[in-house]
C-alpha cells in the first residue's frame, strides 16, 4: 500500500477516522518518486502520485493482455511453516531429503536429554539452527550472509513465539528483513537510493525501499503490541551486534512485512515475500486489468491480464474476486487495513454484478434477486474485530426490495435464508473434510436440489458456484469422471456468465477451462477405445469440448505467467496430446467409413454382374432390306 508519509484516501481510510477525535489529521504530502523512477526505463509504465491517489502507475502505451509490466525481486521472503522442510529457503525450489537420528526436540524445539528419534530432514540444512534447508550446498553458501545474522535467533525462535504468544512467521519475516539490511550495507553500501531497476538478472529491492510501506501499526491492540515488543526485543538481543537494529524499527519492520506482503505460490508451496515497488504502486481493484504471480527463485511479475490502453491505471487484485462485496471488503479490512471504494464496490449494488454474488432469489416473482444497498462503512479494523456484528446492525428495521417485481422482504429474513445456507453449506464441506467423500457428494447435491432448484439462491450466488467447485472434486476422487465435467462445465459458465465478476484471463476461471480440457481428453481416449457406435460417439462429443477448453487454458496461463512459462508448456503438452489422439481417432473413424463403402459398392457391383450371367441374350435383329431388296409379289 502507500507510503507513511502518504496517507491515501483508499488505503488508510481507518487511520483517518481513529485519529480523527484525538488530533488534527496530518496534512497530505504528494509522495517523492524520485527513487522509484528507474522503473519507467525498463517497463511500460509511468510512476505518478497524487493527494488523492497516493502512489499509483499508469501505462506508458497501448499494451495486449500478457505484456510484463514489472518483474521484483523481494527485499525479504520466507517460507510459510507449512511448508518449511519442502522448499529451499534461497532460491525456493524444492528440497531432497534424508532420514537420520537426532536428539528429541520438545514443543519449543528444545532437546530433551536422554532421547532420540528418527526423522526425514531436507538433505541440506543449517546444522546450527535447524531452520533453514537449502537445495544444494551451493544456495546454502550464497545465503550465508544474510542466514549468519539470523541463524541463533532462529534457533530460539519457536521458545520465543511460544513465550509471548507472537506468530512465528512474524519474528522470521523479522529476522529475514535484518538479514537483507545487512548484505544490502556489505554488497550495495549507499545504493538505496540509486537502486538500478531491470527486466533481467534482478536483484533483491533494497532495505530502504520497505522502510516506505504503511506499517498499519494502529491496528495492533495494546497487548498484541506489548507481545511484539517483547519478542522482538529478545530476538534482537540474539542478533550479532553488527547487524541489530533498534527496538523501534524492529517493531516498525514487522509490521511492515506483516500488512504489505504478498503470497506466492512457488514450487507447489507457499511462500510470503515483501515487494516494496509493486506494493507502493500497484494499488488494488475488484476489477484489476493486472495479476501477479511468482516464480521459482521468489521474483515478482505482473502482467496484463487484459488489453489496456495508453495512460491507464494499473492494477492488481489483493483478494478473491468472486465473492460477495462484503465478503471482499471484510476480508480487505481484516488483511490491508482498508475498506475498499474502487469503482466496483462504489457502484450502486442495484446496477452491480456484486448483487449476484450473495444474491437470494424473489419468493413471488422466482426471477428478481433481493436488493439491499448497503450504506455502513467501517473505517477501522479494531472496529470490526471487536464487534464482528458492525455492519449487520445497519439492517435492523430495513427492508430489501425485489429488482424485478414491487415485492419487499424484511433484511433480517433474507440473512436468516442466508444463515440456513451457509449452515448447510457448512455441514456438507465439514463431511468432504472428514474424508466421507460419498457422504460430501449426497449432501451437497441435496444442497443444489434445495437451494438451487427451488429458486431460493441465485444461480451465480457463491456459495452454489462453490458447491459445483467441490463436487467437481468430490466426483473426480469417486471415479465418475462424466459428472465431474458437467459440474465443471457449470462453473466456467457461472463465473464468465456473471459478467463484471471476473475479468478476462482470470487465473482462476483459466484453471478450470484446464480441468475441463484435461478431464474431456480422458474421457475422449477412454470412450475412443470403446468400438461401439455409442462410444464412438461420446469421443466426439468430448474431443469437440477439449479443445476449446485447451485453448481458453492456454491462452490465459500465457497471458498470466507468459508464453515460454512451465503452466503454458503444460496446457501446450495438453494440445499437443489432444492433436495426436484426435487426428488418430478421425483416421480410424474415416477407415471405417471407407471400408463399409467399399464393401458396399463390392456387394453392388458383384449382384450385377450375376444378374447379367443369368439372363438369356435377346433376339438378334435383322438389318432392314431396301425396297429393291424385297421379293416381288405378283398381282392378284
Amino acid at each position: 500500500m502507500a507510503a507513511t508519509t502518504e496517507p491515501t484516501v483508499d488505503a488508510h481510510a481507518g487511520d483517518n477516522a481513529t485519529q480523527a477525535s484525538k488530533k488534527k489529521k496530518a496534512k497530505k504530502v504528494v509522495a517523492d518518486n524520485t527513487k522509484y523512477l528507474g522503473a519507467e526505463t525498463v517497463m511500460p509504465i509511468l510512476v505518478k502520485s497524487s493527494h488523492a491517489k497516493g502512489r499509483y502507475v499508469v501505462s506508458s502505451k497501448e499494451l495486449s493482455a500478457g505484456t510484463l509490466v514489472t518483474v521484483e525481486k523481494a527485499t525479504a521472503a520466507i517460507v510459510r511453516n507449512q511448508s518449511f522442510v519442502n522448499i529451499c529457503h534461497h532460491c525456493f525450489k524444492t528440497v531432497g531429503s534424508k532420514t537420520q537420528t537426532r536428539t528429541k526436540l520438545d514443543d519449543q524445539g528444545n532437546e530433551v536429554a536422554g532421547q532420540t528419534e528418527r526423522v526425514t530432514v531436507p538433505a541440506h540444512s543449517c546444522d546450527k539452527c535447524k531452520m533453514a534447508a537449502y537445495c544444494s550446498e551451493s544456495c546454502q553458501k550464497e545465503h550465508a550472509l544474510e542466514h549468519d545474522v539470523q541463524c541463533d535467533a532462529l534457533a530460539k525462535s519457536n521458545a520465543i513465539a511460544a513465550e509471548y504468544r507472537v506468530p512465528l512467521e512474524h519474528l522470521r519475516s523479522l529476522l529475514a528483513l535484518v538479514g537483507r539490511r545487512f548484505a544490502d550495507d556489505k554488497n550495495m553500501p549507499g545504493e538505496g537510493v540509486h537502486y538500478k531497476y531491470a527486466a533481467t538478472d534482478v536483484r533483491p529491492t533494497p532495505y530502504s525501499h520497505a522502510l516506505d510501506l504503511n506499517p498499519n501499526r494502529h491496528y495492533l491492540d495494546r497487548s498484541a503490541t506489548k507481545n511484539m515488543q517483547q519478542a522482538l526485543k529478545d530476538l534482537l538481543a540474539l542478533v550479532p551486534e553488527a547487524a541489530r537494529i533498534s527496538l523501534p524499527e524492529a517493531v516498525e519492520a514487522a509490521c511492515i512485512f506483516n500488512t504489505n506482503h504478498h503470497s506466492l505460490v512457488v514450487s507447489g508451496q507457499q511462500v510470503l515475500g515483501l515487494f516494496p515497488f509493486s506494493s507502493l504502486y500497484f494499488q488494488h481493484s475488484c476489477n484489476p486489468n493486472c495479476m501477479y504471480v511468482g516464480e521459482t527463485d521468489g521474483t515478482l511479475f505482473i502482467r496484463t491480464m487484459t488489453d489496456v490502453q495508453a495512460n491507464t491505471e494499473l492494477t492488481i487484485p489483493y483478494v478473491e474476486l468472486y465473492q460477495p462485496r462484503e465478503q471482499r471488503r471484510r476480508d480487505l479490512l481484516m488483511t490491508r487495513h482498508f475498506w475498499c471504494k474502487c469503482r466496483r464496490c462504489s457502484t450502486l449494488l442495484s446496477n452491480s454484478v456484486d448483487r449476484l454474488m450473495d444474491g437470494i432469489q424473489c419468493t413471488e416473482c422466482k426471477r428478481g434477486v433481493m436488493i439491499f444497498e448497503e450504506t455502513k462503512e467501517v473505517q477501522d479494523i479494531n472496529e470490526l474485530i471487536t464487534d464482528m456484528s458492525a455492519l449487520d446492525q445497519e439492517i435492523q428495521g430495513k427492508f430489501a426490495e425485489c429488482e424485478a417485481c414491487p415485492a419487499k422482504i424484511e433484511v433480517t429474513k433474507l440473512v436468516d435464508v442466508l444463515k440456513a445456507a451457509i449452515t448447510d453449506y457448512s455441514e456438507a464441506h465439514m463431511a468432504l473434510q472428514r474424508g466421507e467423500v460419498t457422504r460430501a457428494r449426497q449432501l451437497m447435491e441435496q444442497y443444489l436440489r434445495n437451494y438451487e432448484d427451488k429458486h431460493v439462491l441465485n444461480p451465480y450466488n457463491t456459495y452454489l458456484v462453490n458447491t459445483y467447485i467441490s463436487l467437481i472434486q468430490v466426483c473426480s476422487q469417486l471415479g465418475e469422471i462424466d459428472r465431474a465435467i458437467r459440474y465443471n462445465a457449470i462453473v466456467i459458465e457461472r463465473m464468465e456468465g456473471a459478467q463484471g465478476a471476473t475479468p478476462e484471463n482470470y487465473p482462476r476461471v483459466a484453471e478450470y477451462h484446464m480441468s475441463m480440457g484435461d478431464m474431456c481428453l480422458k474421457q475422449a481416449k477412454l470412450k475412443a477405445a470403446n468400438q461401439t457406435p455409442a462410444g464412438r460417439s461420446m469421443a466426439r462429443k468430448y474431443f469437440k469440448d477439449a479443445k476449446p477448453a485447451l485453448e481458453r487454458a492456454f491462452k490465459a496461463r500465457s497471458a498470466i505467467y507468459g508464453k515460454d512459462s512451465p503452466r503454458a508448456y503444460e496446457v501446450k503438452r495438453l494440445i499437443d496430446e489432444y492433436k495426436k489422439e484426435h487426428d488418430e481417432f478421425v483416421k480410424t473413424t474415416e477407415k471405417k467409413k471407407i471400408s463399409k463403402k467399399q464393401v458396399a459398392a463390392a456387394a453392388a457391383a458383384a449382384t450385377a454382374a450375376t444378374a447379367a450371367a443369368n439372363t438369356p441374350p435377346p433376339p438378334a435383329v435383322m438389318p432392314a432390306q431396301t425396297p429393291a431388296q424385297q421379293p416381288a409379289t405378283s398381282a392378284a
